[in-house]
């Protein structure tokens, strides 16, 4: 059996995505411009406070609840299945643009990758915590791993098993573990669907 460098097997994925909208106004010199805005000044005040943060939908403790790839991930090595592996997750959206995710390692991911005469599959469990920073819009944020610790196991189908170093600032994994680039968020209830370009993930406010 094939035993298979870091960049082999993608990690497990998680996403958080937060927006923050600032609206500001100008006023006027004339008297009458003064008057007017004096008049609108009073209903719109309520609605720059409801304004202030149209992503607060997604603010708060969530557990991830799925994760759907829309086929398998394209990788340096060829195209790679990955299956499960989210049970164990949480994720932390924080107000000030930072979040926090771990995954307890309860759920092993299953994967599959091409190897020379056929595919290299197996389990993966992830111990680990990470932290991050994130760019926020009202419907989207771009976000960055800036701290990551833990531990990655794989275990192949002969019972061979393989230890992967985690790098503390998550160089060489963001865009396997998801947090590299665009996402796009939906809200519904208690629900949070962030969907990036090949990857979709529902999670649950806890």
């Amino acid at each position: 059996m094939r035993r298979l460098p870091l960049r082999t097997v993608p990690l497990i994925t998680l996403l958080l995505t937060s927006a923050l909208l600032v609206a500001c106004s100008n006023d006027s010199g004339s008297k009458q411009t003064k008057s007017k805005s004096t008049t609108a000044s009073t209903p719109s005040s309520p609605a720059t406070t409801a304004a202030n943060d149209p992503a607060s939908c997604i603010r708060g403790t969530f557990r991830f609840t799925r994760m759907d790839y829309d086929g398998p991930v394209q990788t340096q090595f060829g195209p790679t299945t990955i299956v499960g592996g989210f049970g164990g997750r949480r994720i932390e959206l924080k107000p000030d643009h930072t979040f926090h995710f771990t995954d307890d390692g309860s759920d092993k991911v299953q994967f599959s990758v091409p190897s020379q005469g056929g595919t290299t599959s197996g389990t993966a469990v992830l111990k680990a915590q990470s932290d991050g920073t994130f760019v926020p819009t009202a419907q989207t944020a771009n976000f960055n791993i800036t701290a990551l610790s833990g531990t990655l196991v794989l275990t192949f189908t002969n019972g061979s098993m393989l230890n992967i170093p985690l790098p503390p600032d998550g160089a060489g994994v963001k865009e396997t573990f998801g947090l590299n680039g665009d996402a796009t968020y939906m809200c519904q209830g208690n629900t949070v669907t962030f969907r990036f370009p090949a990857l979709t993930i529902v999670v649950e406010r806890v």
